[in-house]
């Protein structure tokens, strides 16, 4: 049986949670600020900003986990 760990699968998956985060806060803090009506998109960049770093973080944290 093949090991799990050494799966290139993993990676794609990882990059794929990464993007959906990163995505779905853009879509969250843009809705807020329509809903808001700020000129300045700066929900949006706080709430973007926020889930880079807590996708860097846990990223780091599993990578850590493995070793």
């Amino acid at each position: 049986m093949k090991d799990s760990r050494n799966s290139p699968f993993k990676y794609y998956l990882t990059g794929t949670q990464i993007a959906g985060t990163v995505f779905v806060s853009v879509f969250v803090g843009y809705q807020l600020d329509k809903l808001c009506d700020n000129e300045i998109y700066f929900i949006t960049i706080i709430i973007s900003l926020l889930s880079i770093f807590y996708t860097l973080h846990s990223l780091i944290k599993d990578v850590n986990k493995k070793k």
